[in-house]
């Protein structure tokens, strides 16, 4: 396996020296939302169907398909076609090639299965969040109106951000960008951005996203 590779996953829960804990329990951070990147296009985003779930929609786009080989490597076509309700942050095929040379291929090794496992699961959260949802839960926590807070959230009113824990145990920071878009940190302090509207899936949603979000708990 290449260095590169080893320090963004296999050594992850040493990149900069951060816990899961540790990052939620900093203090909170200034703005991280940049100008707006979206207009990426979504090859065959017409044929997406609101009454299929996330694994047989991202089957269909066509610049997912790094993803969708890294799903079924990683076993985790029947997760994402199951009950859910999921929120799926899927990186495009650009977003992958965004890694280091080779990195994606030393990940679809078999030996690689389980670091594979992180990586794809720290895209995906328990629940369903659109950009609706994200609104509600930035409601002032002082609001008749605000709605409850799942337990794999957390709420920063102060600074408008809204941390979901991921499958693989992993923060991800939401804010909301200058347009439609959410910008994304992840606990390695890589920032990316919603490409294009939410889609809503019979067990959950999907957005398409123009980086990888790396795990390190």
């Amino acid at each position: 396996m290449n260095n590169e590779l080893e320090f963004l996953v296999k050594t992850r829960g040493k990149i900069l020296a951060l816990s899961t804990a540790a990052l939620m329990a900093a203090a909170p951070m200034a703005s991280f939302a940049q100008e707006a990147v979206n207009g990426a296009e979504i090859i065959n985003e017409q044929a997406l169907d609101e009454n299929a779930t996330i694994a047989d929609n991202a089957m269909k786009v066509q610049n997912l398909t790094t993803l969708i080989s890294a799903v079924k490597a990683a076993g985790l076509a029947d997760e994402l076609m199951g009950e859910g309700p999921y929120t799926l942050f899927a990186p495009t095929n650009a977003a992958f090639s965004k890694l280091p040379a080779g990195a994606v291929e030393d990940l679809l090794k078999p030996e690689n299965r389980e670091m594979l496992q992180d990586v794809i699961n720290a895209h995906l959260v328990e629940g369903e969040f659109t950009p609706q949802m994200i609104d509600d839960l930035l409601v002032s926590d002082e609001s008749p109106e605000r709605v409850a807070v799942p337990t794999n959230v957390q709420v920063d009113y102060d600074n408008n951000i809204v941390t979901l824990t991921t499958v693989s145990g992993d923060p991800i920071r939401v804010e909301k960008g200058t347009g439609e878009e959410l910008v994304l940190r992840d606990a390695a302090s890589n920032i990316v951005t919603t490409l294009a509207k939410d889609v809503e899936q019979s067990n959950g949603v999907m957005y398409f996203v123009d980086g990888v979000l790396m795990p390190v708990s």
